[in-house]
């Protein structure tokens, strides 16, 4: 079983907001080597969930990296997120449809910053003639960025993957952005990424955030969200997606299982 050395770095978008950029990789692969790699978001959550799966990780092939915020307050965390992962609402509309103090549209300036500043970190080894392939991989809000990446810069990553995707964010605004793309039956050859949808069989949707200590109203699935998502995306002539439903998890509990998950489907699909 191979041993990961991690490397991080600290980097800052042009709006002055601090990440974190985490990469494991096998030690025994010289650095010259370009591996595929798959890049979680939201890694300021994630450290020990890697590092533990990394554990059981029998292959010296891949390379894994996290990109999180420098911080990991959920309470400084939430408004960031609103905005770094959404793309502008209906009508640019600039706030969340759940917190309107929250503004939203900051997805074209993240892909911006993973393009100039995370990806050349991650790829440094490649070249024109032996590329190197990154996949992509976020979680609720982060997850609703991967659709949109998928939608709007296809072949900036090679595999996207959406966990408990927030589709109820200005429902159907997502779904239009995606038959807008692709109107017509048959896909067009630039956009046939493959896309990974997981959502767990209990998570629910409410109209307004967590409080911590506060009882919430039971809500209403996000199942049927994806489930239609998945269907356009099929009806559009993708030639390589698939929608997974974990049963018995709720949102919350989704973010650790979906990337155990999401680890096991890239190990395979790179063996």
């Amino acid at each position: 079983m191979p041993a990961f050395s991690t490397t991080e770095h600290l980097l800052t978008n042009d709006a002055g907001r601090e990440y974190r950029l985490r990469h494991w990789r096998p030690a025994n692969v010289a650095p010259e080597t370009h591996l595929p790699t798959l890049l979680f978001l939201d890694g300021h959550w994630l450290d020990d969930t890697l590092s533990c799966a990394l554990d059981t990780v029998d292959a010296n092939t891949v390379q894994i990296a996290s990109l999180g915020y420098r911080l990991a307050d959920r309470s400084i965390l939430a408004p960031w997120r609103a905005y770094d992962y959404t793309p502008a609402g209906p009508q640019g509309l600039l706030s969340d449809p759940r917190k309107a103090q929250w503004p939203c549209g900051g997805a074209d300036a993240l892909l911006d910053f993973l393009r100039e500043q995370v990806l050349p970190l991650l790829t440094h080894a490649a070249t024109a003639q032996s590329p190197a392939a990154v996949s992509l991989f976020g979680h609720s809000y982060a997850g609703l960025f991967s659709l949109y990446s998928w939608i709007k810069q296809p072949a900036m990553f090679n595999r996207f993957y959406s966990a408990s995707p927030s589709l109820w964010w200005y429902w159907p605004h997502m779904l239009a952005a995606l038959q807008e793309r692709h109107p017509g039956e048959l896909l067009d050859i630039g956009n046939a990424t493959p896309v990974h949808m997981l959502v767990g069989s209990d998570e629910r949707w409410r109209p307004l955030p967590a409080v911590a200590g506060a009882t919430r109203e039971f809500g209403v699935s996000t199942v049927p969200f994806a489930q239609r998502f998945h269907a356009a995306l099929r009806a559009s002539g993708h030639p390589d997606n698939s929608l997974e439903i974990l049963p018995g998890l709720a949102h919350g509990p989704m973010l650790h299982s979906a990337v155990r998950n999401t680890l096991k489907h890239f190990l395979a699909m790179t063996a």
